[in-house]
């Protein structure tokens, strides 16, 4: 179980859900631990989901409510993935190797999901059939649609 950071840098990390539900206690409490990283409100734009939308994954973390799409206030999706990949230990719990379950995209302006955001989710095991690590997409018009690993799990 990852232990939770929440009094690290405020005592009360903000996540504004909206109305979309964010099921998996693990993929919570890692917007809990990106709130409190950056000092800002998390912001959901996207969790659990039964169908798939235009230009998304039929495999998708999401229809497995494993998934959360997100943006920080007041960040741009560029600084949040740098600093997902410079804290990866101490947000995610896990630094490399089998034992990263995760699976971190930075969905460009390009992206052909809809709207730029960062993607996030636990990858169950075995989790072959998903990209694990840190991926980008959508960055630029010949990128739209092409998954580029970034960092390996």
């Amino acid at each position: 179980m990852i232990a939770s950071t929440r009094d690290k840098k405020r005592s009360e990390p903000i996540i504004n859900y909206g109305s979309y539900k964010v099921s998996d206690a693990g993929v919570r409490l890692v917007l809990e631990r990106i709130a409190v990283e950056t000092g800002r409100a998390v912001k959901v734009t996207s969790g659990d989901r039964d169908w798939v939308p235009s230009g998304g994954a039929r495999n998708s973390l999401h229809l497995n409510k494993r998934a959360v799409d997100f943006h920080v206030e007041g960040w741009p999706d560029a600084q949040v993935f740098d600093l997902l990949l410079a804290k990866r230990a101490t947000i995610f719990g896990e630094s490399k190797g089998k034992a990263f379950r995760y699976q971190i995209i930075q969905h460009g302006p390009d992206t052909i999901t809809g709207g730029a955001h960062i993607h996030m989710g636990i990858v169950p095991e075995p989790g072959e059939a998903y990209g694990r690590g840190f991926l980008v997409e959508g960055m630029t018009a010949a990128t739209r649609g092409r998954y580029k690993v970034v960092d390996p799990p």
